[in-house]
């Protein structure tokens, strides 16, 4: 009896024991699955990257090599041109800035300064440059590499050669597609001004435009021209200000040259693979008055050179130029390429609204811009409003005693 009594203790101390091992052990595990979940959520909130600092140095040939140095390996950022006055601008998105100064001072060849904004969890580098030069940019780990300089040409990295020609290759693998001018076309406008609208294989074909001997001259560089195409257009008939288009190859480059009639003005614009060049007739008297005032508008005159760029950004870009309040709606979305010379801000908007099916309403010191159809949804639905109040206002009366003599 003694023995069974003494075994059933020993057993039941067994099992107490092993029940509080079980217990311990299924919380140790508990712990660890925490910990575990707790890390795999840490893990999983996306880290900003920083923008440490940046600094410049001076290379051979006048060109200038900035660098930005962040925390984190980082792509290549977009990056957008302003020509008039010449600006780069890059965003480097989900990065905040972590430099002593918001703006410094370079003062090396093109480079004047750089300025660095943080705005909702981006940051926006810009170069201030003293006239607009090619740049190059590429990534090396946590830093992003920038060259300017007159040549255009790229400066090569201290990777070995087989490796940097073949990251060239591999982003550019049309190099090898000559771009060229696909088509020529002359219309008149609804004011009787002249349009060259030239269409172009590549958005990003170099346009240089200037005047010469009363002539407008426009060389697409690096551009070839059909022989269907090379001739001369004479448009007299349409009776606008330009009278002869005159196109040709000529060695690297296609040559354009717009010959007008009478006092004129012009501007050109970019849309898509679309340039245009818009002629006008002036009087002497609107001459005197064409820094101030062009095809109706009257801002401050820039130029823009965009590659696929965001509609937001690009009005976010003609906000800080002009110092506007532009409120955008939610529903405006897309990308566009635009180039522009010499044109006035308010008609660069124009073009852009255009271009995008948008419009846009004043309001005192504020401009709105939404799709068309939204802004004419909007204001039928105020105008119901109104009607409504109008109807629902409440009737009084009024007794006039009149006094006859």
């Amino acid at each position: 009896m003694n023995a069974i009594h003494t075994m059933w203790k020993d057993t039941a101390r067994g099992t107490r024991w092993s029940a509080a091992r079980t217990l311990n052990g299924l919380v140790a595990l508990g712990i660890l699955l925490f910990a575990a979940s707790l890390q795999t959520a840490v893990a999983a909130v996306p880290q900003l990257n920083s923008l440490k600092n940046i600094t410049f140095a001076g290379l051979p040939g006048n060109q200038v090599q900035i660098t930005f140095e962040l925390s984190q390996p980082v792509s290549t950022p977009a990056s957008f041109t302003i020509d008039n006055p010449a600006r780069i601008a890059f965003d480097l998105p989900a990065t905040k800035s972590e430099l002593a100064k918001r703006s410094q001072s370079i003062g090396i060849g093109p480079a004047k300064s750089v300025t660095a904004v943080e705005v909702k969890g981006r940051t926006r580098v810009v170069l201030n440059l003293f006239e607009m030069v090619p740049y190059e940019t590429r990534t090396e780990g946590n830093r992003v590499i920038v060259v300017l300089g007159t040549s255009g040409q790229r400066v090569e990295s201290p990777a070995p050669a087989s490796a940097t020609a073949a990251a060239i290759t591999s982003r550019n693998p049309a190099a090898s597609i000559a771009p060229a001018i696909t088509g020529i076309d002359f219309r008149r406008g609804d004011q009787g001004e002249g349009r060259v609208v030239v269409t172009l294989s590549d958005p990003s074909i170099p346009v240089d435009m200037r005047q010469e001997a009363g002539k407008i001259i426009l060389d697409f560089n690096g551009a070839t021209l059909p022989d269907a195409l090379e001739r001369r257009l004479d448009v007299t008939d349409f009776a606008t200000p330009v009278k002869l288009i005159d196109t040709e190859n000529r060695g690297d480059k296609v040559r354009m040259e717009i010959t007008p009639i009478g006092e004129y003005e012009h501007l050109a614009y970019q849309s898509d693979n679309q340039f245009t060049v818009e002629v006008r007739k002036i009087t002497k008297a609107e001459k005197a008055k064409a820094q101030k005032e062009k095809f109706g508008y009257t801002g401050e005159r820039l130029s823009l050179n965009f590659q696929d760029i965001e509609v937001r950004s690009v009005l976010q870009l003609l906000s800080d130029f002009t110092g506007q309040n532009i409120v955008v709606s939610d529903s405006v979305t897309g990308n566009l390429s635009l180039r522009m010379q010499n044109v006035p801000w308010d008609q660069a908007l124009d073009i852009v609204l255009k271009t995008k099916g948008l419009a846009k309403r004043e309001n005192g010191n504020v401009i709105l811009i939404a799709p068309s159809e939204e802004i004419a949804a909007r204001e039928k639905l105020e105008l119901e409003s109104m009607k409504q109040i109008e109807e629902l206002a409440p009737l009084y009366s009024d007794l006039i005693q009149i006094n006859y003599a």
